[in-house]
């Protein structure tokens, strides 16, 4: 294999990895990485032994800067963060709804929004229809699921 078939196959194989950034599968970085071990071989083989060390440490700079680079566009990109600061379950919230008062603003037949506390929520009787304008009570909340009575005056 020529010199200039040598550099060509390594700087394919350089792209393809570099396109494995954008296009997330493995398959073409699979296929780059051979690419360019078979162009680092090739070339100690058939060339020189420095032209392999001259790939061979193009290649071995290569990888520090991929992943820096992946690091970078992998959070930017699929907002990935390794905290959970911030983070706030809706779970704490809802609990903390039991025992408390509002009115609905539309009839639950058996669901509809209530106001609690300020706060528009969804929310479903306990299988009867309650009239718009009835102060209700929260009597139970199951996950998201936010169960409500009429309060008897």
């Amino acid at each position: 294999m020529s010199i200039s078939g040598i550099i060509a196959l390594y700087i394919i194989g350089l792209t393809a990895i570099s396109i494995e950034l954008f296009i997330p599968g493995a398959v073409v970085g699979i296929c780059g990485a051979g690419c360019v071990i078979t162009s680092i071989i090739f070339a100690y083989l058939h060339v020189s032994n420095l032209l392999g060390h001259i790939l061979l440490g193009i290649g071995i700079c290569f990888i520090p800067i991929f992943f820096i680079t992946w690091k970078k566009l992998l959070t930017k990109t699929f907002a990935v963060n390794a905290s959970e600061e911030g983070f706030s379950s809706s779970k704490n919230r809802l609990e903390d709804l039991i025992s408390a008062e509002g009115v609905a603003i539309t009839t639950l037949r058996p669901s509809g929004t209530v106001v609690i506390n300020g706060s528009k929520v969804d929310v479903v009787s306990e299988g009867e229809m309650i009239s718009k304008n009835t102060k209700i009570k929260v009597i139970d909340v199951k996950g998201n699921r936010i169960v409500v009575k009429p309060v008897k005056t």
